[in-house]
């Protein structure tokens, strides 16, 4: 196991080097907290690391989803042009949502990741909300099972998620299958609002790094770190 650059210096010092690879990560977090920056953040630093990357988007088209990275000083558009990068787009209307297309979709989606697992070893879910939240215990631990295997095989798999988007029996067995388990919140610090990342786990990774990180998104620099007494001052 190495360790993979975030492509944020500051968040390589507190991780002690990066994060580990391969892996299994999930992000979970609530509406604000920031689980889509934090996720670039990620994709940017495998891009820059020499990894090639997928990114699956269920929240906005392929386009936008590029163009708000760019505007975090994520620039992207080099890998894209020399296919290191592809944006694949899920997102359909409302009405589309209702539990057969779900199960469509997330066999479609892990079909294709091990269809080209040879040539892609970065992996991106943003978010797997609204493809599980309908879905049964089968399914999704399916799923988790398969990306599981993937992982073992050289590879980084990311997905973000919402709080309760996942059964609470299933959230607790499907969680255990991650090498990684990265849950964000927002909290008030000294009369200040800052976004929370608490790694609860991670795995391979060296045994003294920083299991707390405050932080905020730059418009113009993406995600910047924020120490824990500036924040409380």
């Amino acid at each position: 196991m190495k360790l993979m650059s975030t492509g944020n210096e500051e968040l390589d010092v507190k991780l002690q080097g990066g994060l580990p690879f391969p892996n299994l990560m999930l992000i979970e977090g609530p509406h604000g907290s920031s689980k889509t920056v934090v996720a670039q953040q990620f994709l940017y630093g495998a891009l820059k690391s020499g990894l090639r990357a997928m990114v699956f988007t269920t929240e906005t088209t392929s386009s936008d989803y590029f163009r708000k990275m760019r505007t975090l000083n994520y620039d992207v558009r080099d890998y894209l042009i020399r296919d290191k990068l592809r944006i694949y787009s899920l997102q359909i209307s409302e009405e589309g949502w209702g539990g057969i297309l779900e199960r469509l979709i997330l066999k479609k989606v892990s079909s294709f990741i091990e269809k080209n697992k040879n040539n892609f070893n970065f992996v991106l879910i943003d978010s797997l909300t609204h493809i599980v939240s309908p879905l049964g215990e089968e399914d999704v631990l399916g799923f988790f099972s398969h990306a599981r295997m993937l992982a073992s095989e050289e590879m980084m798999l990311v997905f973000t998620v919402h709080p309760g988007a996942m059964e609470e029996k299933i959230a607790t067995r499907g969680k255990a299958l991650f090498d990684s388990y990265i849950r964000l919140s927002v909290a008030t610090l000294g009369g200040r609002s800052v976004k929370v990342m608490e790694i609860v786990k991670l795995k391979g990774a060296p045994s003294t790094f920083d299991a707390t990180i405050t932080f905020d998104v730059d418009p113009a620099f993406g995600l910047k770190l924020i120490p824990i007494a500036l924040a409380r001052s």
